[in-house]
């Protein structure tokens, strides 16, 4: 980004009295638009201007400005992009804010009115939490533009930023003295620490606490400082803040707030003749000598409904031949005539030019990572066919076809990859209670000895070796600070003698792709490294150790990912979304690389009558008894009243028990690392289809094929990808920091036909719209974790309640969990849904919910089903063990924020944001949650069921069971409408129209037919 005033993006002039909302227009002429007026607002800042005559406030990211004495909130125009921490210059003529533009806040002045909009920070770094300098020729702010955060200083002038203090550990949230004393916050080793640099240099500690301090600001005299305490909740612990005073001298401190007050994470300020302007309880308040005042304030909103588009057609019913997409990590071999892959759970061989592939391995187990040994005559994988739910390493001779198994560990491992000796492999292990944490080591083939080289990684790249063997290369997140979990996906070089690692990329500053997917992989002769960035392929030139010598070259304009050499090292393979290509150095020409490999949807034939004792039908509110359900195919045809046995059909007697549909589970993070178990486990908890809205595409796509095919037992699955901005967490998100990466990105959508959208939190608002209209054209919904501006953009639904977003703390929910009416309204004008993942990602909460109905999770037969890697978890054992299950954060004072979702009329579909561990126990933990939150136990169950299947645009074929629905629907004993925890008792379930009993899923991997 160039220095000068900033174009935001094409949305700048689009500003207006009403921000965001003045963007609808252009956004959605055909969309009504919605207005309404709140006077609650949720943990934002109210900064006093010199002459305390004005407040300015950051209201849900929009910088507004109000007379002192409360009133009408009116935004600052012009600003289209995120607007946070507002700070008034001295002389009260400019307000500084950290500006959410491009993937990055950087620092922006303006006038009140406006004029003036100036940026004075710039480059990929994140420059936050503004406060002026007391001359009002500088600002003060937070950086990570040096590797942590530091306090940093710039002139108006907008030369370079100085840099402040040098600390190895976080430092930021500056607050100026009238005499130049600067005040900050630091990490420390429990906790956080009030700092103050005197004006000599000289630092010490004012306080430390052990939960968090924030945001701190000096008294008018200087001699004290206020700040913001405050510890996130968890589950037997809400989660609390509150004003503290602590003297700059001494560092006696008090606590300034009410017992009961909710404090916002929001900066405090001293006001003229005394007391401090902070804001709690959805109000800004006045403190002074006696009890806090209120100033009243009124805020337009303006919100657009997502618009009718046309729905993408599901082929839930035709056994019409489909194209596979669910390709896994496709390598070609050293000869350049073979490339191998994963789909459809099994592996494959396709010699290119003969688009039919070869199948090697042919079961229902998990078959992936393949990997060729140097000369060509051995195929590494892993597979979990050794049936204890573990992953372990095979090598095949591709002559013979004979396999062996290397490992036989209690931890699944991934990613192997052959030195270039073709003596070791190297591979990453799994932690056996944490899908997170990856350890690379090293397997030596003649001894078969497992050798730890690198501690704990967080879901690295399949690994590549150094040209010299010395050394295995993982693409890994490089975090920037501890205090935001986001980073870049860099090149960690890995010694094999473990000597130190370290960190490189071969495009400094940017994210490199999809780490779930995409390593950096060196040519089999040294002299190159293929990665993938911005969604296209990349080369670079290396010496004989490895590294970077020329400045890499662009190969594709098109998608690539899973880049892997020739052995001659003259050509690539590449995976472009749905196709396979190859690229050749010398002159870049591209090649398509024909595959013809197809699915069916695994449909039984024939009819089938359930008769249902009692059936809860996904719309209702009560039973209704004796009935018959006429299943033909996969489709319901008939459900009517009861009238005896039928000659031939197959006839399945549910007389004494219940049948509800098939449930939902609506945010959950499958890997496919936890092998074919995972598809039986939803189906034994009643799981029939699930929503995973964050997945490595390929890897999505692979499970959605390979359990609606039939190849693996499980349930439907509604995929997508993981669109985020430049800095970015999870392996499997995309980086965007350019129009054109998202337009690869939508690209991809479309091509490997998701079944939505998922956009993340440090993605730039301008894309994010532009998303919103890129997933309409296309048919599908999207959702997002931002609330505000992405309701003004027509977005189909939110996930969670509450998430820290790109800012210190969500502006959703406060710490203590209350939901203000800003938040409140804007899901209810808007008409999204919501996925709260309240309560049902840790499996304590099932249990305690259990123990209250005097059970145990060892009660739950599903929990035999799991693996002993997943029984380990620290989740569930804890759970298991009774440990952590009193007082817990579930019975928080009422109406909780699900609560009053729920009585403003919001749909709230249940997910958990799990991975496989709590994978269906969640969901039953999270519908107690909601029978507790005032639900009655029908509502609870519709949302799983009817309410979900419209949360995917699905409601005309799923979520109920009537003539014209699919024909997914749950067994169950008990009266889940008297106790929804019953629909634990599973006795059968029928998915797509086939049916299994508890018994059948329980008892293995063989229900997965080819």
């Amino acid at each position: 980004m160039k220095r000068g005033l900033v174009r935001l993006h094409h949305m700048a002039a689009l500003g207006g009295a009403l921000g965001w909302s003045s963007l609808i227009a252009a956004a959605s002429p055909a969309v009504p638009s919605r207005t309404f007026t709140v006077r609650e607002g949720t943990n934002f800042t109210a900064a006093m201007s010199p002459d305390a005559t004005r407040i300015a406030i950051d209201l849900q990211g929009e910088l507004r400005i109000l007379p002192a004495k409360g009133g009408k909130a009116v935004v600052v125009p012009g600003l289209s992009g995120e607007s946070r921490l507002p700070s008034w210059s001295p002389d009260g003529k400019l307000i500084a804010f950290q500006y959410y533009l491009g993937g990055y806040w950087h620092i922006f002045t303006v006038k009140p009115d406006g004029s003036d909009l100036r940026q004075l920070s710039f480059g990929a770094a994140d420059d936050r939490e503004p406060v002026w300098s007391a001359d009002g020729r500088s600002i003060l702010f937070a950086s990570d533009r040096a590797g942590n955060f530091d306090i940093w200083s710039v002139g108006l002038d907008r030369a370079a930023p100085v840099q402040l203090t040098r600390a190895p550990e976080d430092e930021y949230s500056p607050a100026v003295a009238t005499d130049g004393r600067i005040a900050f916050v630091a990490t420390a080793a429990k906790g956080s620490e009030l700092r103050l640099r005197s004006v000599d240099g000289a630092v010490r500690v004012v306080t430390a606490d052990p939960s968090r301090i924030a945001l701190p600001a000096w008294s008018g005299d200087g001699s004290s400082i206020a700040y913001v305490a405050y510890a996130s909740g968890r589950l037997g612990r809400r989660g609390e803040a509150s004003l503290h005073v602590a003297d700059a001298t001494s560092g006696k401190d008090r606590l300034a707030s009410a017992a009961g007050e909710d404090v916002f994470v929001a900066r405090p300020q001293s006001l003229p003749r005394g007391g401090w302007l902070y804001t709690a309880d959805g109000v800004i308040k006045r403190q002074g000598t006696g009890a806090a005042a209120t100033i009243p304030f009124a805020a337009d909103f303006i919100v657009t409904p997502a618009p009718a588009y046309a729905r993408k057609r599901h082929d839930f019913t035709s056994t019409a031949p489909k194209p596979v997409k669910g390709i896994l990590h496709p390598v070609v071999s050293p000869d350049g005539k073979y490339v191998a892959f994963t789909a459809l759970s099994d592996l494959w061989l396709l010699k290119i030019g003969d688009p039919k592939p070869v199948r090697l391995t042919n079961d229902p187990f998990v078959d992936i990572d393949p990997a060729w040994s140097p000369d060509g005559s051995r195929l590494a994988y892993t597979s979990d066919r050794r049936g204890v739910g573990t992953m372990d390493l095979y090598v095949r001779d591709m002559a013979s076809g004979r396999e062996e198994r290397l490992t036989e560990t209690t931890e699944s491992v991934a990613a192997p990859v052959f030195s270039p000796d073709g003596k070791s492999i190297a591979l990453t292990m799994l932690a056996s209670d944490d899908w997170h944490a990856n350890f690379p080591n090293i397997v030596d083939l003649q001894t078969k000895e497992i050798r730890k080289i690198h501690g704990w990684t967080f879901k690295p790249s399949v690994g590549s070796w150094s040209p010299d063997g010395k050394s295995v290369n993982y693409v890994v997140l490089a975090e920037k600070s501890d205090r935001f979990r986001h980073g870049l996906n860099e090149i960690m070089r890995v010694p094999v003698d473990g000597g130190e690692q370290r960190l490189t990329s071969p495009i400094p500053g940017k994210s490199l792709g999809i780490r779930a997917k995409d390593g950096a992989i060196y040519s089999p002769d040294g002299t190159h490294m293929a990665f993938v960035a911005d969604g296209v392929l990349w080369t670079v030139a290396t010496d004989r150790h490895g590294d970077f010598i020329d400045s890499p070259r662009r190969m594709t304009n098109d998608l690539a990912d899973e880049p892997s050499w020739a052995g001659d090292s003259r050509s690539i393979v590449y995976q472009s979304a749905d196709k396979l290509k190859r690229i050749w150095l010398d002159d870049a020409h591209i090649e398509d690389i024909p595959l013809d490999l197809s699915w069916t949807n695994a449909i039984p034939r024939g009819r089938k009558v359930i008769h249902a004792g009692r059936l809860f039908d996904g719309v209702g509110q009560a039973y209704r008894s004796d009935v018959d359900i006429v299943v033909d195919d996969n489709v319901i045809t008939a459900v009517e009243p009861h009238r005896g046995d039928r000659t031939g059909v197959e006839w399945i007697d549910a007389k004494d028990k219940v049948v509800i549909p098939g449930m939902f589970e609506n945010h959950i993070h499958n890997f496919i690392i936890n092998g074919e178990q995972t598809g039986r486990i939803a189906l034994a908890f009643g799981i029939t289809s699930i929503r995973e809205p964050g997945a490595e595409p390929s890897e999505g796509l692979e499970a959605k094929e390979a359990w609606a095919s039939g190849a693996r037992a499980g349930p439907r699955l509604f995929t997508t990808g993981l669109i985020e901005g430049p800095r970015l967490y999870y392996p499997m998100s995309m980086p965007v920091g350019s129009r054109p990466a998202l337009e690869l990105e939508l690209e991809r959508a479309a091509r490997l036909d998701y079944d939505f959208i998922k956009t993340y939190e440090r993605l730039d608002n301008a894309y994010l719209r532009r998303a919103v209209e890129a997933a309409h054209a296309i048919g599908i919904p999207i959702t997002s974790h931002d609330l505000y501006p992405a309701t003004t953009f027509g977005v189909d639904a939110i996930e969670h309640l509450v998430t820290g977003d790109r800012i210190i703390v969500g502006d959703r929910l406060s710490i203590s969990g209350r939901i203000y009416d800003d938040a409140l309204q804007l899901y209810r004008q808007s008409g999204i849904d919501v996925v709260p993942t309240a309560a049902g990602a840790d499996p304590r909460a099932g249990a305690y919910y259990l123990a209250r109905q005097g059970k145990s999770l060892r009660d739950v037969r599903q929990m035999r089903m799991l693996a002993p890697r997943i029984l380990a978890s620290r989740y569930l054992k804890s759970a298991l063990d009774g440990k952590g299950l009193a007082d817990p954060s579930l019975e928080s004072a009422k109406p909780s924020p699900v609560t009053r979702l729920h009585q403003a009329g919001i749909s709230t579909p249940p997910g958990t944001d799990t991975s496989f561990f709590n994978l269906g126990f969640g969901i039953v933990g999270e519908l107690q949650y909601y029978v507790d939150q005032g639900f009655t136990p029908a509502e609870a169950l519709r949302s799983a069921t009817f309410e979900s299947a419209r949360l995917s645009k699905v409601e005309d074929r799923l979520g109920s069971i009537a003539p014209g629905k699919l024909a997914d629907m749950v067994i169950v004993g008990g009266d889940p409408l008297a106790n929804v925890m019953d629909v634990l008792n599973v006795e059968q379930v029928i998915k797509d129209g086939r049916l299994f009993s508890f018994d059948q899923l329980a008892a293995g991997a063989e229900l997965g037919k080819k």
